[in-house]
């Protein structure tokens, strides 16, 4: 019988006309009661067919009432304050019209006979809500019993007793009670710690983490806390003391990066590793900040890449005139075109297969499209790759920024923002030297007389879950079981979200003038192998047990630490403190310039050496580790040979 009714109540809602119909036929079955309750229940008093006509009118009193306020709309076992509210707002609306027309018309003979005696009316209301706030409360304790006190979800803890947290406890009553058992809520705010909400208790992280967690047989915890009430090292203290204990780590979300309080928009998911950052949010003043793009056209290479994606998406969101996405990757292109029309419609949106060091392309791209403003994220970014293939990478970061930059002084574009990163800081490998070597060269570019165009570098670390980065690679490979392969244990990098990496270059690009490198605060480096261990965890799995975890040794070019300022650069604030401006020293273009068109000129002629000996020759710091390319740190003779050319 039990199964039987479970059962029902899992798959079956009742119908709104049904409720509706309950509730009408418990005013009038009240109506008629209240009426023999005045009268003491003597039948010489009392008018049958009277009683019965007002109980009609009052009936379709609060039918039209209901059908306004909608109370019947609420499913009766997810009953909530706000859907008894509404009952109550219902039936207090109800009973004022059915005074107002009592006390209007109560002495007009005709009309009387239809109408309720105001005595009558109140008795009603308070008889009426009584009967169907328990008979609400009583279907909801019904399916509680049925579902939660059963015992068979998992038991479960919420981190976080405030606002939040009740979304999350009420979420849970929405959704299917027998995945979860609440046994407790914790809370660092002391005046919640030891009190009941709901009838669960209240506990520190603390008392949480010694002896909650084991006593009460906790797989799960969700996390449902926002930064005002839980600080983050708080919060990184306890999500990594569960990851170790094995337990499933969840979150309430709005999948838009932001925690609302309606119900509706509201789900449990599973924890994603950027939000393991431990990085206080980046907020930006967008209001400001899309003034600097409404009505103009915007270029973005590298369009189809993770940064240069992003970068489009977020700019679909401001009033800008037109959006010209240029990649050589077709594909991805293609697949992103049809994203954007899908959620944007295409209206302002075109997309350009081209190569950016390809010239005579370009200088026809900038004639036909006029733009006002470029993002340049176009640049070949995997380190070993670029170890093996320099041609590839003086080709197209260095040659392909060169040709964007110097069009976009020809064709006076008004701002020009260059996509760089922290491995172009004292670089040991060829990538992070062409980027430097860009970098340079828009410096140099942005010092010349006459220049209209506002040059603007900004760099930053790694992106988790961009093309390339290690996140992608940790989880395909702990989807197969392991191993995850880590290329040395000590090794760290600076990690920021792409949301987060876009925000702060639109917020660049509006603080910006000319000649400046902005670099991002990027928080504290992180371990990868701990990043490892943390993604390992949130899968469900236990690292080295389960899954394994392998060194297999440095690769070309690739160092341990990476830095966000060289030793040659000094750095000052802005007023956003997640940005820094790097004082470089000056580059004079001329110099730069005649060096980077005779590399350019002779790519094809010279060898791998040669091609990375020019790049020393313009980059000093550029040192070479754990690459073939070592040995031209101590060969004079190249560089020589380089002076003489």
């Amino acid at each position: 019988m039990k199964n039987f009714i479970k059962g029902i109540f899992k798959h079956y809602c009742l119908p709104r006309w049904i409720i509706l119909a309950y509730d009408l036929l418990v005013i009038g079955i009240i109506c008629v009661f209240s009426t023999f309750l005045i009268e003491n229940f003597s039948a010489e008093k009392i008018q049958l067919i009277t009683t019965y006509q007002r109980a009609a009118v009052n009936i379709l009193i609060f039918l039209l009432v209901y059908l306004h306020i909608k109370p019947h709309h609420n499913i009766i076992r997810h009953t909530t304050l706000k859907g008894l509210s509404a009952l109550v707002k219902a039936n207090i609306l109800g009973s004022i019209v059915l005074l107002g027309l009592s006390l209007s018309f109560g002495t007009n003979p005709i009309i009387r006979d239809y109408l309720l005696p105001y005595p009558v009316i109140i008795i009603n209301f308070f008889i009426t809500v009584f009967i169907l706030f328990s008979s609400r409360l009583l279907i909801k304790a019904v399916y509680q019993s049925l579902f939660q006190i059963s015992g068979s979800g998992q038991n479960t803890l919420i981190l976080g007793a405030g606002r939040i947290g009740i979304i999350a406890y009420n979420i849970l009553e929405r959704e299917n009670l027998n995945h979860y058992h609440v046994v407790g809520f914790i809370d660092e705010n002391a005046n919640l710690q030891g009190k009941r909400i709901n009838g669960i208790c209240v506990y520190s992280i603390n008392e949480a983490i010694e002896y909650v967690i084991t006593k009460k047989k906790v797989s799960e915890i969700i996390i449902a806390a926002g930064s005002w009430e839980i600080s983050l090292e708080q919060k990184q203290k306890f999500v990594n003391s569960c990851l170790e204990g094995g337990l499933k780590i969840k979150e309430i979300s709005d999948g838009n990066s932001g925690i609302k309080s309606t119900l509706d928009n509201l789900k449990i998911q599973d924890i994603k590793i950027e939000d393991l950052l431990g990085r206080d949010p980046i907020s930006i003043d967008t209001p400001k900040i899309s003034s600097e793009f409404i009505g103009k056209r915007i270029l973005v290479t590298g369009a189809a890449g993770s940064i240069g994606s992003e970068i489009v998406r977020k700019l679909l969101h401001f009033n800008t005139g037109k959006i010209i996405l240029l990649d050589q990757a077709e594909s991805a292109l293609y697949d992103l075109y049809n994203e954007l029309v899908a959620c944007f419609g295409n209206s302002n949106i075109e997309i350009i297969v081209a190569n950016v060091s390809d010239y005579y392309r370009m200088k026809r791209i900038f004639e036909e499209q006029l733009p006002e403003i470029i993002f340049h994220a176009s640049a070949y970014k995997h380190v070993p790759l670029m170890e093996e293939h320099p041609y590839e990478a003086v080709k197209t970061n260095i040659g392909g920024t060169k040709v964007i930059a110097d069009l976009a002084i020809l064709y006076n574009v008004k701002k020009f923002v260059m996509i760089s990163t922290d491995k172009a800081v004292n670089p040991t490998n060829v990538m992070g030297a062409s980027k430097r070597i860009c970098e340079i060269y828009i410096q140099s570019l942005s010092q010349l007389d006459g220049i209209k165009t506002q040059f603007i570098t900004t760099r930053f670390g790694n992106v988790l879950g961009s093309n390339g980065s290690v996140v992608p690679l940790f989880k395909s490979q702990i989807e197969k079981g392991g191993p995850v392969t880590i290329t040395h244990k000590d090794i760290t990098r600076y990690f920021m979200t792409i949301p987060e990496a876009c925000l702060l270059v639109f917020e660049a690009v509006f603080m910006g003038n000319s000649n400046e490198i902005y670099v991002f605060d990027m928080g504290s480096p992180i371990k990868i192998y701990d990043l490892a261990k943390k993604m390992i965890f949130l899968s469900g799995h236990i690292p080295h047990q389960e899954i394994k975890i392998i060194e297999t040794g440095l690769r070309p070019g690739e160092k341990l630490y990476e830095e966000l300022f060289s030793s040659h650069e000094n750095s000052k604030p802005t007023y956003n403190k997640k940005i820094t401006i790097a004082m470089v020293r000056h580059y004079d273009h001329f110099i730069v310039n005649a060096k980077i068109t005779e590399m350019l000129k002779n790519l094809g002629k010279e060898s791998n050496e040669m091609i990375v000996a020019r790049m020393k020759d313009l980059v000093e710091e550029f040192i070479s580790q754990n690459s073939k390319y070592e040995s031209l740190d101590f060969n004079e003779s190249e560089k020589d040979i380089i002076k003489l050319n």
